[in-house]
């Protein structure tokens, strides 16, 4: 019997540091039906001469929702796999996702998330931990949970309202979505994706200042949703988390850090006036494909 075709999407931003990494592991894969679409937020380094290098079929949209809706229109296969360009699988996942599909009759699947860990700095300690909490608990509450599917049947996605207008939440998005038509849901905590983490507190900040700025726009259109994600995850909240005192504070502090970025980023958004080129991108509509 014929392997059913997997779209692997993967968006990007400048990713060229990453991206190598991650496109290596894609097609590695013990799995081999497969195509791989790369949905680009109109890079300025090389993140999309490597894509083409690896045969990758490339489209253009800045937000990352949109990106998401851009890369299921452009996907032929039978089940669809959400994977970033900073993360990688092992060998058998792709392959383990499809059997729980085709055997069980699952129509997404979850897998465990853990961090890379590269110069054991005090911050990847903690974000390690943080993923760890995370998905050891299981917990895929819609907005107060934190495990979200990766692997997903396209006919669950074809019949969602697609969060086109997000620049962050929209994974979680999706899976609120696609709950509306009570998909059958895996957790696969024997099945890892590995994520590179930042590694020093200025990248951390860096990228929830960027986050903040777009945080209001994403606020606009999804209210509920983002406003329940920026809370503390309950996770935090249990025995579980608590059994490292010492990471637990440090899962406080960045916290605290996230918030503090992050709402400097959105005062530099309303000190412009909440104007910025990712609404005015939103306005014309930001989609290119090739």
């Amino acid at each position: 019997m014929k392997e059913p075709l997997v779209s692997v999407n993967i968006p990007t931003f400048n990713s060229e540091a990453t991206l190598e990494k991650t496109l290596k592991s894609i097609k590695s894969q013990s799995y081999k039906n497969m195509e791989i679409i790369l949905i680009d937020g109109f890079s300025k380094d090389k993140t999309v001469k490597i894509a083409k290098r690896y045969g990758c079929k490339v489209g253009y949209a800045l937000a990352v929702g949109k990106a998401r809706k851009l890369g299921f229109d452009m996907s032929r296969g039978v089940y669809i796999f959400f994977i970033d360009s900073d993360q990688t699988i092992d060998k058998d996942t792709i392959s383990e996702c499809v059997k729980e599909c085709e055997t069980g009759g699952y129509d997404e699947v979850t897998l465990f998330e853990r961090s890379i860990v590269l110069n054991n700095t005090y911050l990847e300690k903690i974000i390690e931990y943080d993923k760890w909490i995370f998905h050891s608990l299981e917990d895929d509450d819609p907005l107060m949970g934190s495990a979200i599917p990766r692997f997903f049947r396209k006919k669950i996605l074809s019949k969602i309202d697609w969060p086109v207008k997000l620049f962050m939440f929209e994974h979680n998005a999706i899976y609120i979505e696609t709950l509306k038509f009570k998909p059958k849901v895996k957790f696969r905590a024997d099945l890892s994706i590995y994520h590179y983490e930042q590694n020093t507190w200025v990248k951390y900040i860096k990228r929830f200042f960027h986050y903040g700025q777009s945080y209001f726009i994403c606020l606009k259109y999804y209210p509920k949703d983002v406003a329940m994600h920026s809370l503390p995850r309950r996770s935090y909240f249990t025995r579980k988390a608590l059994s490292k005192p010492d990471l637990w504070l440090g899962l406080i502090l960045l916290y605290v850090i996230k918030g503090a970025s992050a709402s400097l980023g959105g005062l530099a958004y309303i000190l412009r006036g909440g104007k910025d080129e990712r609404s005015s991108e939103l306005e014309k509509g930001g989609i290119k494909e090739e």
